[in-house]
């Protein structure tokens, strides 16, 4: 029986999401096991837990390879700050991959580039909000794709279907993705604990150590980073949130939270401006030319614009059922 392989990494430089992302499309494709292809086979063996790990560096290799063995390839490469032209690299590289002759797999790529870069697959999620207007340059280096694009395009979790859109608002919501790599908590710490709010920081294990003596101290709370279904719960019942451009401008578009984002790469700067244009967030300067006082002239606590789109279920749930749809041509 052919399997099913998924490639995506997960560390300090790319970030936690490919591996959520990965996660959240097995369960909406309602796929029990699978393979994952990634460096680091310590956490996925944690994250991916019903899942194969498969330990390697080399993705290209290993397909070429072991292609016949899968009936589906997910591929969500990594980003990598600084490394402007590796997504159009591995693009171009991969051709060679999806042109095999009498290949039996199909592929899905996940990414949210701002610039587009050929992909060879079979079918394409991009969830840049402006990524629609990529459809002709994705046709043009292939004319068979499928094309899935635009915020929609987001794979959204089953917890923001099941809430409610109004939610009794408890609190500010501090957390910068993944480990917080630019340790933003620490570095404005003094500013964030003054705003007048109940404050919920998730935090890495380094910072846990060093600002639990404040937990449960004037408002304020300091949480160690827990799984995604309960971070989901901490972000619905926020007021507001303070993050990276990252998921969490989907999810909280999704719940009608407004947020002030910090970008600490390019590319998180570009998805910030595509998210700002629509009014959902409030986009603050990049993380190296941002102090204190900076930080409280422009930060938004309840000034927030209109948005210019409103998340309806119904396109979300559009775009899974068109997944469960070109899984089950896969399997028939």
């Amino acid at each position: 029986m052919k399997k099913i392989l998924c490639y995506c990494e997960s560390n300090s430089r790319t970030g936690f999401g490919h591996y959520n992302r990965i996660k959240i499309l097995l369960k909406i494709l309602k796929i029990k096991t699978a393979e994952i292809y990634t460096e680091n086979h310590k956490l996925a063996q944690q994250f991916f837990k019903e899942h194969r790990i498969i330990k390697g560096k080399n993705i290209l290799k290993y397909l070429i390879n072991n292609h016949y063995r899968y009936k589906l390839l997910i591929v969500d490469p990594p980003y990598y700050p600084n490394q402007l032209k590796q997504q159009e690299i591995f693009s171009k590289k991969f051709k060679k991959i999806y042109n095999i002759e009498k290949k039996n797999f199909k592929t899905i790529w996940l990414t949210d580039e701002e610039k587009p870069s050929p992909k060879y697959c079979d079918l394409l999620l991009n969830d840049y909000p402006l990524a629609e207007k990529f459809k002709y340059f994705y046709k043009k280096f292939n004319k068979k794709i499928q094309l899935v694009l635009g915020i929609y395009a987001f794979l959204f979790s089953k917890e923001v279907f099941s809430k409610k859109k109004k939610a009794k608002k408890k609190h500010v919501l501090i957390a910068f993705g993944g480990d917080d790599p630019k340790n933003l908590i620490l570095k404005f710490f003094d500013f964030f604990k003054t705003l007048d709010f109940k404050k919920i920081f998730i935090v890495n294990k380094r910072t846990y150590r060093i600002l639990k003596k404040h937990d449960k101290n004037k408002n304020l709370f300091v949480i160690k980073k827990k799984p995604m279904s309960k971070f989901l719960n901490y972000l619905y019942e926020s007021i507001f949130y303070i993050a990276t451009p990252s998921n969490i401008m989907f999810e909280g578009w999704a719940f009608g939270i407004k947020g002030n984002v910090i970008p600490i790469q390019k590319r998180q700067l570009k998805m910030g401006q595509a998210f700002k244009k629509l009014n959902l967030v409030n986009l603050l300067p990049y993380y190296k030319l941002l102090n204190k006082k900076i930080l409280r002239d422009k930060i938004k606590i309840n000034s927030f614009l209109k948005p210019k789109i409103f998340f309806k279920k119904k396109y979300a749930s559009i775009n899974q059922i068109k997944l469960l749809k070109f899984y089950k041509k896969i399997n028939d």
